[in-house]
């Protein structure tokens, strides 16, 4: 059973989380990771976050189901799919202190990359898909994070806000799943995370009702330059930390 701490960290995160990810479409990993680190280890973070998150993408995609184009998904999707078994291997045997280092390092990289829109020159090439969706698959299951990128390709490929919503939560729900039944086979869901899953999965629900809200009524350019604030700000905290705690133990 997770103690006290740690749930009273990880239900408000995952609500807003899960806020961010049902109004734009991707950054639960982005705005959860950073403050699930101050109180969980790397591996129940992301197996709690990827686990947890699939309810979500399912509500979007039903919510979007005539903006997407499944020719538009599949070339990605699968190649994501296929970076699966090598993230799952790196979280299963990477030790903690590099996971955490490693995971907050992508999330400063991630966000930045999409501030300055870095990949767009990337993302017009349709080859690029495979690429990217490899890439992603890869990162998402090692870390939860990875989302920035195929937003990128996403928009630069001229797609629309809810057909963005919509294809980024199919690729996400495919190599997700995938993750998750890794997962399950390399012995990562103990009982203390299936606790935790379970915990977080009302805020979740409740996170994808508030999310439906503001992609409604807010303007979406200034919401995501809050989200990218409080994403770098919350990062650069992990990072000093770690820091500090790599230079005591030497």
């Amino acid at each position: 059973m997770p103690d006290a701490a740690e749930i009273l960290i990880a239900v408000p995160v995952m609500l807003l989380g899960s806020t961010v990810l049902s109004t734009v479409g991707f950054g639960i990993g982005i705005t959860a990771s950073p403050l699930l680190l101050l109180v969980l280890d790397p591996q129940t973070t992301v197996v709690m976050l990827n686990t947890a998150s699939l309810a979500l993408f399912a509500l979007i995609i039903y919510q979007t189901r005539h903006h997407i184009r499944p020719r538009e998904v599949l070339p990605i999707g699968t190649a994501g799919v296929l970076g699966v078994p090598v993230g799952v291997l790196a979280l299963s045997t990477l030790s903690d202190g590099a996971l955490r280092v490693g995971i907050t390092v992508l999330v400063v990289a991630f966000t930045l990359s999409l501030r300055l829109n870095a990949p767009a020159r990337l993302a017009h090439r349709q080859s690029a898909a495979p690429v990217i969706g490899l890439v992603v698959g890869t990162l998402l299951a090692t870390s939860g994070i990875g989302g920035p990128l195929v937003v990128v390709y996403l928009l630069a490929r001229g797609l629309p806000s809810q057909a963005v919503r919509g294809h980024l939560s199919a690729y996400f729900l495919m190599v997700q799943s995938v993750s998750v039944a890794g997962y399950a086979v390399s012995g990562l869901f103990t009982p203390e995370r299936l606790w935790l899953i379970a915990i977080v999965a009302p805020p979740v629900l409740l996170g994808y009702a508030f999310g439906t809200v503001l992609v409604r009524r807010m303007d979406e350019a200034r919401f995501r330059q809050g989200v990218i604030g409080v994403i770098l700000v919350t990062s650069l905290v992990v990072l000093v930390r770690e820091a500090l705690r790599l230079q005591a133990a030497i």
